[in-house]
């Protein structure tokens, strides 16, 4: 950090890199040069993902606080010796994938085993501990931490860890977030598609709704028409047979009387 923080204690830095940040959206934090023997007042800092106490005079990881989303762990150049990374396993460190303790004590193998709990352990600096000149030291560290890929910079097979390793990583993690939120628009867009086919279902069902109405209209006039005719054709025939009756009546009638009329002016002629 800058020459200032060397003034400053642990707290002091905390409160002027945050400034009036909610502890709970900080994920980063850089205190190197703090001087402090010990990690306080970080606890409140859930989400931090990112941590560096480098040259800060660290005696004791004793009360190391819980950070499950904590990837990078810096704590290179303090004292830290053998007995103090016991107080990582308590901090429940389950997402850490990088942690350096460069320059520090460290003397036995058996002094790093409470990092075999780190599952996610991928880079691991040792570089300048006393540990470091044990002739077993690699085969034992990669023995003991299964999942780790670099050990002081170098694989297992002592390929030196290329130098855009990290930056890999970072878009890998850039990818899956781009990913995730592709994801979201294609189900978006399959939504506003199944909208669009039931609005089209929709569409087609007004439209046969309407037309069964309108050929059950045409239906009713229709069968009115042919009632109407009916009752016409009806009527001309009633009409015409009252007339034929009417005809034949009417000539019978007049017929008979003149027939009767002449009968009494023949009896006068008698007389």
């Amino acid at each position: 950090m800058c020459d200032t923080c060397l003034r400053w204690n642990l707290e002091t830095a905390v409160q002027a890199q945050t400034g009036g940040t909610p502890p709970e959206q900080v994920t980063e934090l850089v205190l190197d040069a703090c001087k402090t023997q010990k990690v306080t007042g970080l606890d409140k800092f859930v989400n931090l993902e990112i941590l560096t106490l480098n040259g800060c005079g660290l005696t004791t990881l004793e009360g190391f606080p819980v950070l499950q989303e904590l990837k990078t762990l810096e704590l290179a150049d303090n004292q830290l010796a053998d007995g103090c990374l016991e107080a990582l396993q308590d901090a429940a460190l389950i997402n850490m994938n990088r942690l350096s303790l460069a320059g520090n004590r460290f003397q036995t193998l058996e002094a790093l085993e409470p990092l075999s709990a780190c599952v996610n352990l991928r880079d691991l600096d040792l570089f300048n501990c006393p540990v470091t000149e044990i002739e077993a030291y690699r085969d034992g560290v990669f023995e003991m931490i299964p999942g780790l890929k670099y050990l002081d910079g170098f694989d297992a097979d002592d390929k030196e860890k290329p130098e855009d390793e990290d930056e890999d990583e970072e878009d890998e993690g850039d990818e899956d977030l781009l990913s995730s939120e592709v994801g979201e628009d294609d189900g978006e867009d399959d939504l506003g598609e199944d909208d669009d086919d039931l609005g089209e279902e929709g569409e087609e069902g007004d439209l046969g709704d309407l037309g069964s109405d309108d050929l059950g209209e045409e239906g009713e006039e229709g069968d009115l028409g042919e009632e109407g005719e009916e009752g016409e054709s009806d009527l001309g025939e009633e009409g015409e047979e009252g007339e034929s009756d009417l005809g034949e009546e009417g000539e019978s009638d007049l017929g008979d009387e003149p027939e009767e009329e002449a009968a009494p002016s023949s009896k006068r002629q008698r007389r």
